[in-house]
């Protein structure tokens, strides 16, 4: 039984009789005297101090405490510490000022030292407990009964409120409380929402835990909006969010949230594959080089527009579990006053408040909340009134900070990193189909603006577009799913081929296959609705999604041997093995159509013209390297060459490969690794025989050159210049057996520049590669939305990959895990990987392709690199043939609304979701903040009202004679509106 406090009294008062003990010969004990973070109930005015002296030659000790008047404040038992030398014990003693006490040591009744100390008070802590589980949507089990497991806690805590009614738990993402209500009964779900409601159960805006650098601009602009659609309909308020286990996000992030009602971020980082992001000690731990961060760290994170979020960012996500919470009361309070009293963040000067917070309640993942920790909590605050623990909601913390010392945080400027994002490339096919189908959602969206024009107004029409705008909102919803963190299972490297891995990947597969068809059904549908109110006869309509007007090049499938006009101009097409046609447009309106008229004409197939390393068109002068089939060299209307010699043979040079098994690439848990440099075999791609030359009649002129690489199929690559359009369009076809060993694929750009800046394209905005970038973000690899402008001097290059997010500048990723960049001009797309040692697919095998598109693109407008972009990534939606037996009510060319402003990007336009009316999202991409204005077109509207991302509603905005509505948007940043049309009331 442990010995009490009276009992080890009586004891120590008998040792006289025992034994003469007292201090070791030669020696003086010395004595510590140390306050703790630990005060006592009921007023905090009594600090545990804790007393320890070495030396002593004796089984135990006792302490005396008195005060300056030689008042006995206290007595300590000390006994020995597990290093038998040290022997420590505690005493209450009050410390509400700074005081002089005097200490003695006895052993028996005998003095053996005494000291004289001046006991500061420590700072009275309060502690709010984040009190959430992580979620994992799949990774320990199949994601359905990952997510049961947050269903059943948040059962627990609706049915812990009688008993422990100021406990506080916190649904740590938005998707927890959408799937509790969608699969418990519906008393249920309403008792979480008035406990939401109430202030009792806490409610995030985000969706869940998302990589958020694989997202386009209309998909990041919906990370709360299921959070903000689900408190439109309850009545319900958010103003905080969490991002936790994913180590960093865009330097945008900040805008976005604050465009969506969110002014406080909560973040657990887990350092997994992000080696600058290893706190400072463990890196140490393991001979690391570099400076890793130290957290937590508290600080306004301001986004490129000036809005700005509250930022905690922690080290993992167990914090309870890390400082003793499961144990019991007396190891939270030890560890809690180390942890308080140690800590380099909380004990610096430019370190203001008095509180902080503990994130997470368990360091596993979708784990059963343990209740033991609600009675030990309970417990140590009868124990002590500081630390103060709050079990509260991420807000209640961020509030008392910001009323308080709001004013004397930092301000952090930048991207954190998108580290965890390269695991997408070990499914690289899907991952360009999420690219290609958050596109095409967004035109699904902007087609849906037509509805009311092409739907009769009856119930059968009402119930079609109802139908089809719950569709539409299902497919965000997937959409979301797959760009959430979770790609697989725990085991999906270790055991690639068990149950667990292979039912969790079709189930996220799913979420991508289910949400791409809907959009592309969508579409197809939509354009065919429009085309069929418009001429009569046959034709094809073409719609442009993006915000500005453009030429470019389309495909029309099954157009083999169909002339296309508009307006009696007949269009340039060639037909295309397998019977579709490539055709070049004019300028097609930005957010509209237009409708061309078909008829048959002869055959227009490509003309082969022999075969040469050399081609040239509009300007642009291309010649491929004899040996490789890269460009060796490339230049336009100036002359002037863009790239560089290089060990890469020229731009488009495929890279295989192989190695770095436990190495510095982090493939392993064992961070042990990390200092081992990885052994690798790179291999560059061969020309196979000779390049084919072929014109387009009308078009332009392409080559056509078959090139091998070992450990790869053939490469078919495809060089493709135009007579009219400003760029060159780079493809190659591939195919790759499966292997579960180390490999990775890159395509090489070196670029003729030396000190280069590289501006990357992030969702809502851009970053400049370091120096817009935070101390340990992300250098060895990044994630571009559609572009990545290199720049020097008078000279630009714009590059884009519309199927390879990820780029890495410099060289291949070799595990070097930079703390800093300089670029030098060359850029590879990292095509594909399988680094990861867990949760992403390890292995990929197949058909595989490549699209880039250069374009040559000096500095200065700004919003150019985002048209031109935007362009290469989403392209000219083509409709299926239609034949109209009369015209209809629609116009053969037209848009959905007007912007005059070049510099707007259009993030999404779309029906609302109420349907009071449409929602318009805008962005700045010039750099200006100003008035913006938006006409009319097909879509017709008479009042407007500003609102936010979640489409709740603000201000009324003036509506002009001529029909425009003007909104403010900031420089860099964002804005919407609601416009609603005569028949829709606006309130």
């Amino acid at each position: 039984m442990p010995e009490n406090r009276r009992s080890f009294l009586s004891r120590l008062g008998a040792l006289p009789l025992l034994a003469p003990w007292g201090r070791r010969p030669g020696q003086s004990p010395g004595i510590d005297v140390r306050p703790t973070a630990l005060y006592a109930q009921p007023d905090g005015r009594a600090n545990l101090v804790r007393i320890s002296t070495a030396g002593l030659d004796a089984p135990a000790a006792r302490a005396r405490v008195t005060d300056q008047n030689g008042g006995l404040v206290g007595t300590a038992g000390l006994l020995p510490e597990a290093d038998g030398r040290t022997f420590a014990g505690e005493v209450w003693v009050p410390l509400s000022q700074p005081s002089r006490y005097q200490v003695d040591i006895e052993v028996g009744r005998k003095r053996v030292a005494r000291t004289t100390v001046r006991l500061a008070p420590p700072r009275r802590w309060t502690l709010h407990l984040l009190s959430t589980m992580h979620t994992d949507v799949g990774y320990t089990d199949l994601q359905d009964a990952a997510l049961e497991v947050h269903r059943r806690n948040l059962d627990a805590a609706l049915a812990r409120l009688d008993a422990h009614p100021d406990y506080r738990w916190t649904a740590e993402c938005a998707l927890q409380v959408l799937s509790y209500v969608e699969n418990r009964s519906p008393a249920a779900g309403a008792s979480l929402i008035e406990a939401i409601r109430a202030g009792k159960v806490g409610f995030q805006a985000l969706f869940a835990n998302m990589l958020t650098g694989l997202l386009d601009h209309e998909t990041a602009a919906r990370l709360v909006w299921p959070a903000g659609e689900f408190a439109r309909t309850h009545g319900l308020g958010f103003v905080s969010a969490q991002l936790t286990d994913v180590p960093g996000a865009p330097g945008t992030l900040p805008t976005l949230l604050a465009a969506s009602g969110v002014r406080y971020l909560a973040s657990g980082v887990n350092p997994e594959r992000a080696l600058p992001l290893l706190p400072r000690d463990e890196a140490a731990r393991h001979g690391l080089a570099g400076d890793g961060p130290v957290y937590p760290q508290l600080a306004w994170w301001e986004g490129p527009d000036g809005s700005r979020v509250l930022h905690w960012r922690a080290h993992h996500y167990g914090d309870a579990v890390k400082l003793g919470f499961a144990e019991g009361a007396d190891t939270m309070g030890r560890r809690l006053s180390d942890w308080l009293l140690a800590h380099p963040v909380l004990l610096a000067a430019d370190y203001p408040a008095d509180a902080a917070l503990l994130y997470g309640i368990d360091l596993q993942d979708n784990a059963p909340m343990r209740e033991a920790i609600v009675d030990h909590i309970a417990e140590f605050t009868r124990r002590y009134a500081f630390p103060r623990i709050v079990t509260g909601r991420g807000e209640d913390f961020f509030r008392d900070v910001e009323r308080r010392y709001g004013a004397r945080l930092p301000v952090l400027r930048g991207d954190t990193g998108t580290y965890w994002e390269d695991g997408a490339a070990a499914a690289a096919r899907e991952l360009a189909q999420f690219r290609e189908a958050q596109l095409t959602a967004r035109a699904a969206e902007l087609l849906a603006l037509w509805d009311a024009l092409v739907e009769p107004q009856d119930q059968e029409g009402v119930t079609r577009i109802r139908q089809r705008a719950d569709e539409r909102r299902a497919m965000w919803r997937d959409l979301l799913l797959f760009g959430e963190h979770t790609w697989g299972a725990d085991v999906s490297v270790a055991a690639p081929d068990a149950r667990q891995t292979v039912v969790q990947w079709a189930t996220k597969r799913r979420f991508l296959l289910g949400a791409a068809a809907a959009a592309r059904t969508q579409v197809a549908e939509g354009l065919l609705r429009i085309g069929r109110h418009t001429n009569a006869g046959p034709g094809r309509l073409v719609f442009n999604a993006a915000s500005w007007p453009r030429p470019d090049v389309a495909l029309v499938a099954g157009g083999a041997g169909a002339a296309l006009s508009f307006e009696g101009r007949e269009i340039p097409a060639v037909d295309l093995p397998g019977g579709d046609a490539l055709v070049v447009m004019g300028e097609v309106p930005a957010l509209g159509y237009v409708v061309l008229t078909a008829r048959p004409r002869a055959p227009r197939p490509p003309v082969a013209d022999g075969t040469a390393l050399e081609a040239a068109a509009g300007g642009f002068r291309v010649r491929l390297d004899p040996a490789t089939g890269a460009i060796a060299s490339l230049a336009g209307p100036d002359g002037v060459e863009i790239v560089k010699a290089s060990t890469w043979s020229g731009l488009n040079q495929v890279v295989y490969v192989t190695g770095g098994d436990r190495s510095a690439l982090w493939t392993s848990a064992d961070r042990g690794a990390l200092a081992t440099p990885p052994a690798l075999e790179v291999r560059q791609a061969t020309l196979a025989g000779d390049v084919r030359r072929e014109r387009l009649p009308g078009i332009g002129v392409r080559l056509v050159a078959v090139r091998r690489c070992d450990g790869l199929g053939p490469i078919v690559s495809t060089v493709t210049l135009y007579d009219t359009l400003p760029w060159v369009d780079i493809e190659n076809r591939l195919a790759k057996a499966e292997t579960t060993q180390k490999e990775a694929l890159y395509v090489a750009f070196p670029f003729a520049f030396t000190r280069p800046d590289v501006d990357v394209e992030v969702p809502l905005g851009r970053m400049r590669v370091e120096r817009d970038q935070q101390p340990g973000a992300c250098r060895d690899w990044y994630c571009h939305t559609h572009w990545v402008h290199v720049t020097e001097g008078a000279r630009g290059v714009l590059w884009s990959g519309r199927d390879t997010p990820l780029v890495t500048l410099n060289d291949l990723f070799r595990g070097a895990w930079r703390r800093r960049i300089e670029p030098d001009g060359t850029l590879f797309a990292w095509a594909l990987h399988n680094y990861w040692h867990t949760n992403y697919p390890a292995r990929q095998g197949g058909d595989f392709v490549q699209r880039f598109r250069i374009s040559l693109l000096p500095p200065g407008d700004a919003a150019e690199p985002v048209r031109r972009g935007w362009a290469a990534c989403d392209p000219l939606y083509v409709s299926a043939p239609f034949d109209n037996p009369g015209a209809g009510r629609l116009l053969a060319r037209d848009r959905a609304l007007v912007l005059g402003d070049p510099a707007v990007m259009v993030i999404g336009a779309k029906p609302a979701d109420d349907g009071e009316g449409a929602v318009v999202k805008l962005l700045d991409t010039g750099g200006a903040g100003r008035r913006v204005n938006v006409w009319p077109a097909a879509y017709r509207f008479q009042l407007a009202r500003r609102c936010d991302l979640v489409e709740m509603n603000g201000d009324a905005l003036p509506v002009a004679a001529d029909g425009r509505a003007a909104l403010d948007l900031p420089a860099w940043g964002v804005a919407a509106a609601r416009l609603f049309t005569p028949r829709e009331r606006a309130g």
